[in-house]
């Protein structure tokens, strides 16, 4: 009986209410498609950013709807459900929100009847199976404090892991100022902790990291990342709008060249020109003192000229051996570090900082518009 003391009459069948997934259902469905839109040549990875905040965008489509008048609700007594199984993970197939609404448009779900839908949702799950065995399941950062927030990843090769969820910071830093750089410490500590737990939560086996931001953040940032898992570090290419890692096209040509000057001095500065030149005359506008000076120089600098993992990790290795040779032979009180390269090495060089092994580092940032050039950010 309604508020007009009518009585009014129900589909008793209606009134069932949808029940919740539970999260090994989630977990399943998401594991099943490779964390891609099953859409049949779609593959679009479905974790992306909205506003600024990165979201699992991918929508649980049903192939038999559960109200009356949905997408292929008829034929639920045809494959042999119920309202009860309707929610069952082989009714429901992982989706972008555009094919989503394609398959049960009131226009076009004619076009999608059950039969096709089911073949779609087998062979795309057959597909990731067939890849998914070994590919691990990885968790993503995006650690991006410069320009607008990254809506989606976008890789130059196909994924190379199924990515399960993500954790981010997108908001763009531009306090240089003491406490603007001590807040960005705690912004990345607290982002780490998050990161760590969703990869203990998800058992994820490894760390995806994509790095857009000011230098100090991120060499700070690399020097949190212990070796709970592997890690997979991109680079970002601004011309192909495409985050890359591992190539066949990797420079093979690439030389890294060290000069020292060491005099017994009680601090230590450090140079690494890869997409620019560190200026020596820049680096004595800061330090005004006598210091030693070890200076890493890679033939013909640029900004494309070190993209690839298998680089990076020559250049990183190269430059950390070098520096803690010379920490076997001098006892420095501190090291100030000046760069010049990619992100994704910034991110290598912080992870190779050993507390156990090296002074405290000092951290600067460059803008071409300051005097001096190069200021002081911060220490790890």
């Amino acid at each position: 009986m309604n508020s007009k003391g009518e009585i009014k009459l129900t589909d008793s069948k209606e009134e069932r209410k949808r029940r919740d997934l539970t999260a090994a259902e989630n977990y399943h469905l998401w594991v099943a498609c490779g964390g891609m839109c099953s859409f049949d040549g779609c593959k679009k990875r479905l974790i992306e950013s909205t506003s600024g905040e990165l979201t699992n965008v991918g929508i649980k489509a049903h192939i038999i709807g559960h109200a009356k008048n949905s997408a292929r609700h008829e034929y639920m007594e045809k494959y042999g459900f119920t309202y009860e199984t309707l929610e069952e993970v082989r009714n429901l197939m992982l989706m972008c929100y555009d094919h989503s609404k394609i398959i049960d448009d009131k226009k076009t779900r004619s076009q999608f009847p059950p039969d096709l839908l089911f073949a779609m949702k087998e062979k795309h799950e057959n597909w990731v199976s067939s890849w998914s065995v070994d590919k691990k399941k990885s968790i993503a950062l995006i650690h991006k404090r410069m320009g607008g927030p990254l809506f989606d990843i976008e890789y130059e090769s196909p994924a190379p892991y199924i990515l399960l969820d993500a954790v981010e910071y997108q908001t763009v830093f531009d306090d240089f100022s003491a406490e603007g750089w001590e807040e960005g410490k705690k912004s990345n500590e607290i982002l780490h902790r998050k990161f760590i737990e969703k990869i203990k939560e998800k058992e994820a086996k490894v760390g995806e990291i994509f790095p857009l931001s000011p230098i100090p953040l991120l060499m700070h940032l690399g020097s949190l990342l212990t070796d709970t898992v592997s890690y997979s570090i991109y680079q970002f290419d601004r011309e192909a709008g495409l985050w890359v890692s591992d190539s066949n096209e990797a420079n093979k040509d690439i030389e890294l060249s060290v000069s020292k000057d060491i005099n017994n001095k009680k601090e230590l500065a450090v140079l690494v020109s890869i997409s620019g030149i560190v200026k020596m005359n820049s680096v004595q506008e800061v330090l005004t003192g006598e210091i030693d000076s070890i200076c890493f120089d890679i033939d013909d600098p640029g900004l494309k000229r070190l993209i690839y993992r298998n680089d990076v990790i020559y250049v990183q290795s190269k430059i950390k051996d070098e520096i803690e040779k010379l920490l076997q032979q001098q006892d420095y009180d501190k090291i100030h570090l000046f760069y010049a390269g990619p992100a994704g090495l910034a991110i290598e060089i912080g992870r190779g900082v050993n507390p156990n092994i090296w002074s405290e580092v000092c951290l600067y940032y460059y803008n071409k518009r300051m005097t001096p050039n190069y200021q002081y950010a911060l220490s790890i």
